[in-house]
């Protein structure tokens, strides 16, 4: 979803006691700022601090400056020296905020932003960017007060509307979010965020038609509002709308929340034509959960062509290099590996992109409903006879409760507590072991001493550094029952049997 950010600086007149010429030359370098003439301004703001050094204005429209040119250390020395001069200019603070939450130090932001507020209480843009910085750390009921108190200011505060309703969706308060996106709409109806925020809510409720109005009304208001075209996608996946919904998900490369960036290779992108005789790179995007998915298209594209190389992720190397020992593997790198930018490669495409000509039916989809990845032998063997020894005859059952790396509301629909697992943890005839990835040790020991179950914990398996190790241990086991996360993907492309936990929409992959 989009926030709309207003970080615009607005240098202020200050009322100074100087000469009039020196008050005119202030005038004269906002005008030509404001204008986007900066070379200019910043002139006269030099002028001016050579002959008045401790001239705050100067100071601070030169730090303003240099903030529009990305000299973000520059303009936040600058602006500090107009602060230590005149702490008495709210709009000081307010931009020294902006330059901070820009450079990522929220704290820092916080804190002068509040300090604006204290010399202006008024300041609607203030509470609004603080908004935006907790909003940011996950701090949503402090996030929400700010956006209220920007609205209380400013009634007609339509990005405070559209970002308090996004607050109030991750909080799962759905018709509060719904309420607060039909105000803004109201206020600004040619607000093409607004629409494309209230799709997505209306997804979650499963009010899939209503959601889909939502994003074409956005896509008609902005015709290039990525946001909007990315959820028209993942809805019209979810309903099987295979042709519309990939042709909308190549938006996704526009997105500002979209978690990879697009490979610059030199080669050609693909665009489904014939590859018999030629060449293709493929490289991996987003998290290693969907690079494991994607590459379930890999034995459909390997009937097209011999001549396939990819790039993915370090970490899943050795598992796909032995699943796919006709393909070569490079381990995604900046700068690529230089075998990689060869022009002797005809095509290339990202994972995420094959889906627009290799999944376009659910005919297509029959190749990966057989397994495609092959763990180590060996390893699982070795590891299936400790566990069996441990179960003393009682099925193997992996488990996995929850998803991270996400949202706090996408975590909170895809993810679970162990006390809810308490029924299933019960049966004697079941030895559990944990595939919860990271370090779960506290958490399993506290449900054991509040429960007396117990879920084994493999010391040996790092299933976060080592996904072959990890491939090996799904491999041993009998069951897998996890969240829809990437232990789910792993066992599915091994072929194991996966009870997989939805949420009551679920994410676009699994369809409806």
């Amino acid at each position: 979803m989009s926030r709309k950010e207003r970080q615009q600086p607005n240098p202020q007149q200050q009322s100074i006691d100087s000469v009039d010429d020196i008050e005119g030359k202030l005038q004269q370098a906002i005008s030509f700022y404001q204008a986007g003439q900066l070379q200019q301004a910043e002139q006269i703001c030099q002028q001016i601090l050579r002959d008045f050094p401790q001239h705050a204005n100067a100071l601070h429209l030169l730090g303003i400056i240099a903030y529009q040119v990305e000299g973000y250390q520059i303009a936040t020395d600058l602006i500090s020296q107009a602060i230590e001069i005149d702490s008495n200019q709210s709009s000081f603070f307010y931009n020294l905020g902006n330059i901070l939450k820009e450079q990522g130090r929220l704290e820092e932001s916080i804190e002068v932003y509040q300090q604006a507020i204290h010399i202006q209480p008024d300041r609607a843009d203030a509470y609004y960017n603080l908004g935006l910085v907790l909003q940011e750390q996950g701090r949503l009921k402090e996030s929400m007060n700010a956006y209220q108190q920007a609205i209380h200011i400013q009634p007609q505060f339509a990005e405070a509307y559209s970002n308090l309703g996004m607050v109030l969706q991750e909080q799962g308060r759905l018709e509060e979010s719904i309420e607060v996106y039909q105000q803004a709409i109201h206020i600004q109806p040619q607000f093409a965020d607004i629409y494309s925020n209230l799709g997505v809510v209306l997804k979650e409720q499963g009010r899939l038609e209503e959601s889909i109005e939502a994003y074409h009304q956005a896509i008609h208001i902005q015709s290039d509002h990525a946001d909007a075209h990315e959820n028209l996608s993942i809805i019209s996946l979810l309903k099987g709308n295979l042709l519309q919904g990939w042709k909308e998900y190549e938006w996704r490369w526009k997105c500002s929340n979209f978690p990879s960036e697009k490979r610059n290779f030199p080669q050609p992108y693909w665009d489904g034509t014939n590859l018999n005789g030629k060449s293709i790179l493929i490289w991996a995007e987003q998290g290693i959960g969907d690079e494991i998915m994607f590459t379930g298209i890999l034995p459909t594209l390997s009937q097209m062509t011999e001549k396939i190389v990819i790039e993915c992720s370090l970490r899943l190397v050795p598992l796909f290099q032995r699943s796919f020992p006709q393909i070569q593997f490079f381990f995604q790198d900046n700068p690529p590996n230089l075998q990689l930018l060869n022009p002797d490669i005809d095509y290339q495409i990202s994972m995420g992109s094959l889906g627009q000509w290799l999944r376009t039916d659910e005919d297509s989809f029959k190749e990966s409903k057989k397994p495609y990845l092959i763990a180590c032998a060996n390893r699982s063997a070795k590891i299936k006879k400790r566990y069996q020894k441990l179960a003393d005859g009682r099925m193997l059952v992996g488990i996995s409760w929850k998803s991270t790396g996400i949202s706090q509301r996408r975590a909170l629909l895809k993810s679970t507590i162990l006390e809810d697992w308490t029924s299933i943890l019960s049966q004697q005839d079941c030895y559990f072991i944990n595939l919860q990835y990271g370090d779960m040790k506290e958490e399993l020991e506290q449900f054991q001493q509040q429960t007396n179950l117990m879920i084994y914990q493999d010391e040996e398996i790092d299933s976060l550094r080592n996904l072959d190790d990890f491939a090996a241990q799904v491999s041993a086991l009998d069951l897998v029952i996890s969240t829809s996360n990437t232990t789910v993907h792993m066992a599915g492309a091994l072929g194991k049997q996966v009870w997989t936990l939805l949420p009551y929409i679920p994410d676009w992959r699994w369809m409806l």
